[in-house]
């Protein structure tokens, strides 16, 4: 609570705020208890299984929680146990939390357990009278620890730490504050590649349980009242018939639900109800992989996320993980977006939170989410040194200029098609290289659509489908394996004639890239915010993004709405939007609509046409003056803002500024079709052009100096100040 306090010092919030302030914080004292809990953690992570199925992220996802732990909701360092590589037997794994978490845990604290690693079907034998009425098999939930599979003279026996045990070890717990963080999953698809991801799925499932786990089971059921239910939370990665996946970032890996949760508690503040960062965390990875992998979690909504409050209440996106000499440090680059990661520039700044002499880091080298800076002005000797723990923000972006797309070619393809689709992406200027899926990070996956059963009956002209698989052309996947609505070609269509077809597709696919390179809710200077909100009889909040440090979301209107929002065919929706800088700002609204489409909000001139002839643009610069608010699209007619068929993912981006958008307004003017009286949003067939115009105002706007770009001229720099990016996504679903 002291911290928190000396939070509203450094933020420097006026007295027209600190009485708000005050009051929360009273009310959060009132709800935690008056002494401090303890808090303990116990961390596991599994990499290595076998030679042909080893997974990559594991250990980093450790990391990430444990820097979480202890930097943003101040867990002691002695107090977190974890357990990686080979010491994370099933053995090891129930002794520590037994005697780390069991033992030591009192009433009112507070634990967490993390499990990065395969999960997998433990199948049980059926008795006879199962197998003659046909009754389906049972099967078991499993965690598979690093000796999953022991050895014998005669075959291999299953060494997994079930589910059930573990919720047992949970139920065992003298507290309810509880959080069980769980990034793998059990249902497998006989595959280890999920589109271009890796999943955490292990792709055989075990025949029966070892003899020593049920023994440590029943000895836990003996312990327990058998009344006495699990009351914590448990955030899984995967729904149950989903998979689990790692996300690669230049040569660091990590598993997406991890980093996507990891990152986002990293930059929000104040403390955040477990519902709303659940929510976030599964619209974040929306963006990344479709609905192929949508996350879900069991527990009171109402509840903080860890039962804790974070240590301080400043927003932030990284730490200072060593210190070299009083001018050179090393980062760590959690609380960036991973997307933003992948292409993040050289010479952009940081400062460091809370310092008075507004220090200014800039990095020098990136890899994955670890950067070199050095110090850019003097270190003062009064000052408090640099200091391991420090948090950092992002204050300048930069992103090159010279950006493309990845395209993974999906093992569907034989050997001359995959020859064919790489010598035919040399003629596509947006697609930089052609990759072996699997091999490293890619944009989209190209691939072969499989056929119906349907379409293989009709195909066969038999009454039974072929045996051969059939196929009806080529098409585009998303990089978790889900296909993204594409114009059809034809089963015998040549692989260079589907990627000439395929061009527009990708020219959208980089434009969505580019305009996604600017989301930083987190970072943002520009204070406002912005919501998706239904129409109707039961209006009601779907989305919140706001970039001021002390927003919280609106629960009321958010908790009835699933993780990721389904929006019915036919909802009428509206985007509002409010201004709380002291300077006007201007917007834009682009996005990819639910048939991969690029959209944008089109608001025409009130001029007459004739005064047009000498107008660059003939659209509005919409602009918010401070302390208004507006609602867009404005039309009164409510088919403009209706949404339409088919279903699928939409991805929304809100960019205000506080310079306006000229040159992104000329791209959008150049539009034969783009005419009419009345604002709406429409589909934008030069999204490319419009993107890159969008990244140019942006670097105008900055205005960055030239001692600070260091003799880049081919890159975009963007002052974190001058402008603000927030993301909506949610699926459209049938109205049915």
């Amino acid at each position: 609570m002291q911290r928190a306090g000396l939070g509203l010092l450094t933020l420097g919030i006026g007295s027209s705020q600190s009485g708000w302030w005050q009051n929360r914080l009273a009310s959060y004292h009132q709800a935690l208890a008056a002494t401090t809990p303890r808090k303990l953690a116990l961390l596991i992570g599994i990499n290595d299984y076998t030679d042909d199925a080893n997974l990559k992220g594991c250990l980093s996802d450790v990391e990430l929680q444990k820097e979480l732990l202890v930097y943003r909701f101040g867990f002691k360092q002695q107090d977190i146990l974890t357990l990686t590589g080979d010491r994370a037997t099933r053995e090891a794994i129930e002794t520590a939390f037994v005697e780390h978490l069991i033992k030591q845990a009192a009433p009112g604290d507070v634990v967490v357990f993390h499990f990065s690693g395969y999960g997998r079907k433990v199948y049980l034998p059926q008795p006879e009278e199962s197998l003659v009425s046909g009754e389906p098999e049972r099967s078991l939930n499993s965690l598979m620890p690093s000796d999953a599979i022991l050895a014998t003279k005669n075959a291999p026996v299953t060494n997994d730490l079930l589910e059930e045990t573990l919720l047992l070890l949970g139920r065992s717990l003298k507290t309810e504050r509880v959080t069980f963080i769980l990034d793998t999953s059990f249902h497998s698809t006989g595959q280890l590649l999920q589109g271009n991801l890796h999943g955490r799925s292990f792709p055989n499932p075990a025949e029966k349980s070892g003899p020593e786990e049920l023994a440590f089971q029943k000895q836990l059921q003996q312990q327990l009242p058998s009344s006495k239910p699990f009351s914590g939370t448990i955030l899984a990665a995967a729904q149950p018939k989903q998979v689990a996946t790692e996300i690669a970032i230049d040569g660091f890996s990590a598993g997406l639900f991890t980093y996507t949760l990891t990152q986002y508690l990293w930059e929000v503040t104040p403390a955040n109800k477990i519902y709303s960062v659940m929510k976030r965390t599964a619209e974040q990875m929306a963006a990344t992989i479709g609905t192929k992998q949508e996350p879900q979690f069991s527990g009171d909504k109402q509840l903080l996320t860890y039962y804790s409050l974070p240590s301080n209440l400043i927003k932030a996106q990284g730490i200072i993980t060593r210190v070299d000499d009083d001018r050179s440090v090393k980062i760590a680059l959690t609380g960036l977006p991973a997307n933003v990661l992948e292409d993040y520039g050289l010479n952009s700044c940081w400062t460091v939170v809370g310092s008075p002499q507004s220090e200014v880091l800039q990095i020098l080298s990136v890899k994955g989410i670890a950067a070199k800076a050095k110090l850019l002005n003097e270190p003062d000797p009064q000052a408090i040194p640099l200091q391991v723990g420090q948090l950092v923000r992002e204050s300048i972006r930069m992103l090159p200029h010279n950006l493309s797309l990845t395209v993974a070619l999906d093992r569907s393809l034989e050997r001359i098609e995959r020859v064919d689709a790489t010598s035919a992406f040399s003629g596509i200027t947006a697609v930089k290289a052609a990759i072996a899926v699997g091999e490293q990070v890619a944009d989209c996956v190209l691939g072969k659509i499989p056929a119906t059963d349907t379409e293989k009956l009709l195909a066969s002209g038999q009454d039974t489908p072929g045996i051969a698989p059939l196929w009806k052309g080529y098409g585009l996947f998303t990089v978790g394996g889900e296909a993204l609505p594409t114009v059809q070609g034809t089963v015998n269509e040549a692989v260079k004639s589907a990627i000439a077809r395929l061009e527009p597709q990708f020219q959208k696919l980089l434009a969505a890239k580019l305009w996604r390179l600017t989301a930083n809710e987190g970072s943002s200077g520009l204070e406002m915010s912005a919501s998706l909100e239904v129409v109707g009889k039961t209006s009601r909040v779907l989305q919140e993004r706001d970039t001021r440090p002390q927003a919280k979301p609106t629960m009321d209107s958010l908790a009835r709405t699933a993780l990721l929002p389904r929006v019915p065919i036919g909802t009428q929706i509206q985007y509002r939007i409010e201004n709380f800088s002291d300077r006007p700002i201007y917007f834009l609204l682009l996005g990819m609509d639910s048939s991969s489409n690029a959209i944008a909000l089109y608001t025409p001139q009130t001029i007459d046409e004739s005064a047009l002839k000498d107008k660059t643009s003939q659209l509005q610069q919409r602009c918010i003056l401070p302390g208004d608010r507006l609602i867009v699209p404005s039309a009164s007619d409510p088919l403009d803002s209706m949404v339409s068929a088919p279903s699928g993912l939409t991805e929304i981006q809100i960019i205000a500024s506080f310079v306006p958008f000229t040159k992104t307004l000329e791209a959008l003017s150049s539009i034969d079709y783009l005419k009419g009286d009345k604002e709406q949003i429409l589909k934008l067939p030069n999204p490319l052009e419009v993107s890159l115009a969008l990244l140019e105002d942006l670097h105008q706007a900055s205005a960055v100096k030239s001692e600070i770009l260091g003799g880049l001229t081919d890159v975009y720099a963007l002052d974190n100040r001058v402008w603000a990016t927030l993301s909506f996504v949610y699926q459209v679903v049938s109205s049915s």
